[in-house]
């Protein structure tokens, strides 16, 4: 039997190899792991989000049978999102599989299986920090594309709004109290939410940012005392490494750590601050893949799809995501810079 003619089979076609390339364990970023964006497939390339300004009026007292105030009418506006295209190619050749058997198997398809499952899972971590690159982009208002140049939506100017004032909460100065500015941050956020309803603010923090804020006065202050931190003891939080976070002033701070090669994705002198838990605020929306088996069907995250190569030398295999990742409110993201 050509060991080509393996990938005839159903175990290879666009089905299986799509289930195979959702089905491997998920590594979630940081934004992954703190759940903040609702997740949906759609059937089209594009998609019309319509926003709808609820209206809140005061209304007067009358006496009876007077006539009564009128409600103002809800501004709505529709835009058109054009939803991005993630494709990655790699090859599996004749000579990679030649002879293979999966361990404990006398099955040449599952040895073949297996390289093939290897191969699109080391392509899946590539759509996988892609989503989160196009993530941290939504929480900052302008998501650029891979080449971390190009923008792709910049939301400020897609939902007519002006970014909020980047902040500089001046920590490294003695003296300088952080509760008063984290304070007038989240008032500006739930300003800017209106009546949506949310979980906490939090904010992400380069390295630079966070080594001056963890050391700052008031901080340390609040924290001298606390019994967290690694060891359980009074102090404990300022001898442990507190990374990963802590609360203040009703705000949770964490130090982001996501970065490709050089690539950081937030800068070490900067903080983007954000609502979790507000439903609708953010989302990534998954467009079906550009394959004839595809058309008319819900997205999904991910995409694989395999075809042999010319003089039968090996299979291309193609993966695929599609996500468009949005903030619908970008007046409910600040920066604050160091």
């Amino acid at each position: 039997m050509n060991v080509l003619d393996i990938f005839k089979g159903d175990a290879f076609n666009v089905t299986s190899l799509t289930d195979a390339i959702n089905n491997v364990p998920h590594k979630p970023a940081r934004l992954g792991e703190l759940g903040l964006f609702t997740s949906k497939g759609v059937a089209n390339r594009s998609i019309i989000i319509e926003e709808r300004d609820g209206v809140l009026q005061l209304l007067v007292s009358k006496p009876y049978g007077a006539p009564a105030d009128v409600s103002k009418k809800q501004d709505r506006r529709a835009r058109n999102f054009l939803i991005p295209h993630f494709p990655l190619d790699d090859t599996v050749l004749a000579a990679e599989v030649q002879g293979i058997r999966a361990f404990g198997s006398q099955s040449e398809t599952e040895g073949v299986a297996q390289v093939v499952t290897d191969k699109i899972g080391v392509m899946r971590q590539s759509h996988e920090v892609t989503l989160e690159w196009l993530r941290i982009g939504a929480i900052k208002g302008v998501v650029f594309d891979g080449d971390t140049t190009t923008v792709l939506y910049n939301y400020f100017n897609e939902f007519d709004v002006h970014k909020q004032a980047d902040q500089d909460w001046d920590m490294g100065t003695a003296g300088t109290a952080q509760p008063p500015k984290i304070m007038a941050a989240l008032r500006l956020i739930e300003i800017a939410l209106g009546a949506m309803p949310f979980d906490h603010i939090h904010c992400l923090m380069g390295n630079t940012l966070w080594d001056e804020f963890i050391v700052n006065t008031s901080v340390k202050t609040a924290y001298e005392r606390w019994s967290g931190g690694m060891d359980g003891q009074a102090g404990g939080f300022l001898r442990s490494d507190m990374r990963k976070g802590f609360w203040l002033g009703g705000m949770f701070f964490e130090n982001y750590r996501g970065q490709i090669a050089s690539t950081k994705f937030i800068g070490d002198t900067e903080a983007r601050i954000f609502p979790v838990g507000a439903t609708g605020l953010f989302q990534t929306i998954n467009a079906p893949a550009d394959y004839i088996e595809t058309v008319n069907t819900i997205g999904l995250p991910f995409y694989a799809k395999q075809e042999r190569m010319a003089f039968d030398r090996g299979i291309s295999i193609n993966t695929q995501s599609n996500p468009l990742c949005i903030c619908t409110k970008p007046r409910t993201l600040i920066k604050l810079i160091g």
